[in-house]
């Protein structure tokens, strides 16, 4: 079994790889030529994007968007996983927003990638917040998960396997929150939200254990690698509110799924995008300047122009 699973690996770690290629070309291109140039070359035709906490068409929102020539938005890679059946991979890291080469705004963001018909890899998702916090420093090598991946299982039904994932989630966490999100959460989780800290592993498991409203979660669509062992779902969410420092929340959501061989599937990932009246009265409010295509104290995709 051992023996069997070393071919796997091998490929999930030349994905993997790629996906970090591709992300560092991404970044590269969006220095060189703007954002853009950049948004529109590595989005696949039918990739989303968050817009002021809507999800939008990422060819529609930048085809649309007017080129900024004195802003340059740079980024890197944190971390970067890919699927073993070398369909799949995901990256997150810091970003910022530089006008006239001074620092206008930053924040986290996470995408995920996708290899196309024609070998390359392009964006699906990319979804982003403002940070709280500094930014982590930029490694020569990109780490990936501690965890083990369960051994690969195809799937004949990708979407529908890790949609009804999602909806299980969804349904259980609307009558036990906190219980709900300890449950499915893995040890290495990462949980981005707008105006907080962006939580992490076992510190991600404690804040969660005392959430105390459920979210009306909505998927719109959803991804499972060939392998059957890293996936994705997007969609809506709702949270009614508490007065006037937990507003009512509606925006968008990420949520990204991997197998673990010993815990089964956990949830890595979770990024949520709000509209702008959902955005908690202490979060910070960056200045976006005449470059923002979004709102203030988020963006509507990992970076801006």
């Amino acid at each position: 079994m051992l023996m069997l699973g070393l071919p796997l690996a091998a490929q999930a770690q030349k994905s993997r790889d790629a996906v970090i290629a591709a992300e560092l070309a991404f970044a590269a291109q969006a220095k060189q030529e703007g954002s853009k140039a950049a948004f529109l070359a590595y989005s696949a035709p039918n990739a989303f994007v968050a817009d002021n906490g809507t999800l939008a068409s990422a060819q529609e929102i930048w085809t649309a968007r007017p080129p900024q020539p004195n802003n340059c938005l740079v980024w890197y890679p944190v971390l970067a996983d890919a699927a073993q059946s070398g369909d799949l991979g995901y990256t997150t890291g810091p970003w910022t927003m530089l006008q006239s080469e001074r620092p206008q705004a930053a924040g986290e963001y996470v995408t995920v990638w996708r290899k196309q018909p024609d070998g390359q890899w392009k964006y699906v998702v990319d979804m982003g917040i403002a940070r709280v916090g500094t930014a982590p420093p930029q490694a020569n090598l990109v780490p990936g998960p501690h965890l083990a991946a369960a051994v690969a299982t195809p799937s004949t039904a990708p979407s529908n396997i890790l949609l009804d994932l999602d909806r299980k989630f969804d349904a259980a966490e609307l009558l036990k929150p906190g219980a709900t999100y300890q449950q499915y959460l893995s040890e290495e989780v990462r949980l981005y939200r707008p105006g907080l800290s962006m939580m992490h592993g076992l510190a991600a498991m404690a804040n969660m254990k005392n959430l105390d409203r459920g979210y009306l979660f909505t998927p719109t669509t959803g991804y499972l690698a060939a392998a059957g062992d890293l996936g994705y779902v997007v969609g809506t969410l709702h949270r009614g509110g508490a007065g006037t420092k937990r507003p009512e929340e509606t925006g968008s959501y990420l949520r990204i799924w991997r197998r673990e061989a010993v815990a089964g599937w956990r949830m890595v990932v979770e990024i949520f995008n709000l509209t702008p009246d959902s955005i908690p009265v202490a979060a910070p409010a960056p200045a976006l300047g005449a470059a923002s295509p979004g709102t203030v104290g988020q963006l509507p995709a990992k970076r801006a122009q």
